[in-house]
């Protein structure tokens, strides 16, 4: 029998250093109990040694899961690590991409018309814009015409107020019957910023998150001929086409102008990138 004067903290006694009880068993609290179970065992009937061995198995078992539960923590935060390694590799390369995300924002410019992108439901029909302020206050309201059906950019009337906006779309097709309709946010990255544990877009005003993205724009591509002169002094010069022909790059290969290449722009904000990890996480990512 084990007397209170001599449990151990796992049952709730009081201790000097202790701020409570424990809520869970450890692989120590377990040989602490077996060790107070032999020391207070009955003489008359002593622990026979298939019960001690029983004992020391599940002991046994309780190290092992213990330490396969710190290999599975461990994993696990490896992955999230590299996952957000490689997320934060691809939102550096984004930088001065034009992107399309899953939204419901848009700017008007001061000059000119503004545009959405939308994806409508089958047959389309007569669309209405309506913007809304941060608070949901509807600022404008303005008649799109008739849509069609599908993905397609809609260029919105010059006369609404400038600014950022949330935005909704409503279109009545046949019978006056609600068509579905897909709002998007587009634009051009303009920085990214970790908050809240997720890497966050800035589109001038406008943030999207990483994980909404549905399509990245190919970069602008160019061509040229590096040429030299004698005496270890040369000049270079490149031109670039319109016509959508593939031509050469700077180390000879091929370029096709519709290739996406992620790693544009990388070398330049990595640095940044990892410094800005370490900080959030405290472990040497490169």
């Amino acid at each position: 029998m084990i007397s209170p004067t001599t449990a151990p903290q796992y049952f709730g006694t009081s201790s000097t250093t202790d701020t409570g009880p424990k809520q869970t068993l450890d692989k120590d609290a377990f040989l602490t109990l077996l060790v107070a179970q032999l020391k207070h065992q009955d003489p008359t009937s002593p622990l026979q040694p298939h019960e001690l061995a029983a004992q020391l198995a599940q002991f046994t078992s309780v190290e092992q899961l213990t330490q396969l539960n710190s290999s599975m923590e461990s994993q696990t935060a490896a992955a999230h690590m590299a996952t957000l390694v490689g997320q934060t590799s691809l939102s550096a390369s984004l930088i001065g991409r034009q992107v399309l995300a899953l939204g419901d924002q848009v700017t008007i410019p001061t000059s000119g018309s503004g545009s959405v992108h939308l994806e409508v439901g089958t047959g389309g029909g007569a669309a209405t814009l309506k913007l809304m302020n941060s608070s949901g206050s509807v600022v404008a309201t303005r008649e799109l015409g008739q849509v069609n059906g599908g993905a397609s950019d809609v260029t919105l009337p010059s006369d609404l107020p400038p600014g950022t906006w949330s935005y909704s779309v409503e279109v009545k097709g046949a019978g006056d019957k609600n068509v579905s309709v897909t709002t998007f946010t587009k634009g051009i990255v303009s920085s990214i910023e970790f908050k809240d544990g997720s890497i966050v877009l800035h589109i001038g005003k406008m943030d999207v998150t990483l994980d909404s993205l549905v399509q990245i724009e190919p970069a602008s591509t160019s061509t040229g001929t590096s040429g030299g002169s004698g005496g270890g002094s040369g000049s270079g010069s490149g031109s670039g086409g319109t016509d959508g022909s593939t031509g050469s790059g700077p180390d000879g290969d091929t370029k096709d102008p519709g290739d996406i290449e992620w790693t544009r722009g990388l070398s330049a904000p990595i640095g940044a990138v990892r410094t800005v990890l370490e900080r959030l996480t405290g472990i040497s990512v490169f």
